[in-house]
């Protein structure tokens, strides 16, 4: 799977409401989402379980950080 996303250079504010979650698993492997993780990350439940973590790595993040934790 590959996505070549658009960055818009804007932020997004939350709701108090909105809280992103995601487990993984000892791998980095992505175990579980819930809605408000998958509405913004921009993929489908079944595209995202089972990926490594940083599938949602926004590209100015270093790879380093990701690889830290995990």
């Amino acid at each position: 799977m590959s996505r070549d996303l658009i960055l818009t250079g804007r932020e997004r504010t939350f709701g108090e409401d909105e809280i992103i979650v995601s487990k993984t698993d000892v791998k980095g492997r992505i175990t579980y989402a819930n809605e408000v993780f998958i509405r913004v990350a921009g993929y489908t439940e079944d595209e995202l379980l089972g990926k490594p973590h940083n599938i949602i790595r926004h590209p100015d993040m270093p790879r380093c950080v990701f690889k830290l934790l995990w």
